[in-house]
């Protein structure tokens, strides 16, 4: 019997078992990256500039296009020089050897730190000239220990503190007492033979205080506008003083007992010259620059 022949076709299926998921998730991984990486550039730019290159940028990005009139730099970022191209392309082999030589900011690095040590001298015996006068003068003996004279940042601090077994004021009042009014007259007497800009403040304990709609912040302020009044009739000019303020109880000189009397208190701050240019640039960029106002004529007929 004859085997009959034929060609045989075998179809095979070929089962896909996973899809083509595209190329998005890439480019959100790109973004998410670049994200990342300028943040940290960002935070890596404030941690290394200094308090006048953060308030160059910041008045940069507040008024972009007031540079001129506000003393902003196109650049408030010093990258160490020009961005425009060099015309000479010629080798200085003159140069010396790396490390021979200190570098441009070391050496401005080593001035400012002397001049802080300098600073700091000179603050440390102003204190102790204070010091010796406050204890010669017979005015100062019936306050001595309620007179504080301290050594801070910003300059030296000259406090009258009030404690229960000498009062300060009397109860609910900016009244000094008479021993206090006569020393805040002669700390004028002594403050007026220097230069320093003058800070004054007045506080509070935390007790709660209300008389006729007053409170403590009143009192408080009441308090340091008296201090201001005494160092003024002692010799204080009035251009001396850049900050009178009430600071109620927000600033305890016992922060472990709030509603301690020792809390009540006047100070008296003398600013060294850098922190009254400090105080200036933050009170500019704070409260903003005064506005010259032109005198304008305007023709009625125009307007109505």
């Amino acid at each position: 019997m004859a085997e009959s022949s034929g060609t045989i076709i075998r179809r095979v299926k070929k089962v896909k078992k996973g899809g083509h998921h595209g190329g998005a998730w890439k480019i959100a991984l790109a973004d998410f990256a670049l994200a990342m990486m300028a943040f940290f550039l960002v935070m890596w730019i404030i941690n290394v500039a200094s308090p006048q290159e953060l308030a160059a940028i910041q008045g940069y990005f507040n008024d972009p296009k007031g540079m001129s009139t506000a003393g902003y730099s196109n650049n408030p970022i010093d990258l160490g020089g020009s961005p425009a191209k060099s015309t000479e392309r010629k080798l200085d082999i003159n140069l010396p050897d790396p490390g021979s030589v200190q570098r441009p900011d070391s050496v401005k690095e080593d001035a400012n730190s002397h001049r802080d040590q300098v600073a700091e001298q000179e603050q440390a015996d102003l204190a102790a000239a204070l010091g010796k006068k406050f204890e010669g003068e017979k005015v100062f003996e019936a306050v001595k220990e309620n007179l504080q004279i301290e050594i801070t940042p910003d300059g030296i601090r000259v406090t009258l503190l009030d404690k229960q077994n000498k009062p300060m004021f009397a109860q609910g009042s900016g009244r000094l007492m008479p021993d206090f009014e006569l020393a805040m007259v002669n700390i004028g007497q002594v403050l007026s033979g220097l230069n320093n800009k003058l800070v004054v403040s007045g506080h509070t304990d935390s007790s709660a205080y209300s008389f006729a709609g007053l409170g403590n912040w009143e009192l408080s302020a009441m308090r340091a506008n008296e201090a201001r009044r005494l160092l003024r009739e002692g010799g204080a000019g009035d251009t001396r003083f850049v900050q009178v303020m009430g600071l109620s109880d927000t600033a305890p000189y016992d922060r472990t007992d709030p509603a301690a009397g020792i809390n009540r208190r006047v100070s008296v701050l003398l600013l060294t010259d850098a922190a009254y240019k400090r105080m200036q640039e933050r009170n500019r960029y704070i409260y903003g620059e005064a506005i010259k106002t032109e005198d304008v004529e305007i023709d009625p007929e125009t307007v109505f």
